[in-house]
């Protein structure tokens, strides 16, 4: 019955977020009665169809939001939460894979903050993120001032384990960056002016200091802690839950695994 019931429920929503916004622009045309009028709404009906797409899957998705919280659930649509999660993702994704709506919702400042807020997002909109980095559980996410999300990067706020789903916050501090198809976990939490390279992925409730960077392609395991200004070079692992004390450099190409965890 559940499933019956978000099948409904799901293929209303897209009906919705996808013939509203056709009705709205066909009707823009319908109101121009002369060429100079129908050459405007012309122009302007790409970016009509795209307020209005966002705006309604924006408004379905807010009584779902409250499925958008940290912790661990069962992949079940019996679950309450996982259940607002799909329905929520379902709203999200139609936005985020329509790439010529997306586009202009990342490029047009006015249009970015409208979608950011109308899904949950509450932080600092001051921040640079493009339309093939991958961000979901917008409520979760906190970006701050003059941060940078690189292409094709990962800002993976849920994971799933078998028949489980994890979800936690992730932040990024101010003048943060994450570079181009660099990874993130759930619960990371990024400090002011630190630097993730290219390629590289940190895992779950990683903590990495103010100013320290990450080189390109190293792997940061589950539970790491660097202190301010680490220096990881490029192609390094660093074993789960370690320590790293403030200031600590690591050559490129090393491997800490048990050792690290004394560091700090």
């Amino acid at each position: 019955m559940n499933s019956r019931l978000y099948t409904i429920q799901s293929n209303a929503y897209l009906g919705l977020i996808f013939g509203l916004p056709a009705i709205a622009a066909f009707a823009l045309f319908k109101v121009a009665v002369s060429i100079p009028l129908e050459l405007l709404f012309g122009a302007l009906a790409p970016f009509a169809y795209a307020v209005v797409f966002v705006a309604v899957a924006g408004l379905l998705s807010i009584p779902h939001q409250r499925g958008i919280v940290p912790g661990k659930f069962p992949r079940t649509l019996t679950n309450p939460v996982y259940r607002d999660r799909r329905l929520y993702g379902l709203c999200w994704t139609s936005v985020y894979y329509f790439k010529p709506v997306y586009y202009l919702c990342v490029t047009v400042p006015a249009l970015k903050a409208f979608t950011f807020r109308l899904f949950g997002y509450r932080g600092n909109l001051d921040f640079t993120i493009y339309a093939d980095t991958w961000v979901r559980d917008l409520p979760l996410l906190d970006f701050g001032r003059g941060a940078y999300l690189g292409n094709r990067a990962t800002i993976g706020s849920n994971q799933c384990f078998g028949d489980r789903i994890l979800v936690d916050r992730i932040t990024f501090e101010e003048g943060s960056e994450l570079g181009h198809l660099a990874m993130v976990s759930p619960g990371v939490y990024v400090g002011k002016g630190a630097e993730i390279g290219a390629g590289a992925g940190v895992g779950l409730r990683a903590k990495i200091g103010a100013y320290s960077n990450i080189g390109p392609c190293s792997g940061i395991g589950h539970g790491v802690r660097l202190g301010d200004r680490v220096e990881i070079g490029a192609m390094c692992y660093v074993g789960n839950k370690s320590l790293l004390a403030d200031s600590t450099v690591v050559p490129a190409g090393t491997i800490l695994t048990k050792c690290a965890r004394d560091a700090a």
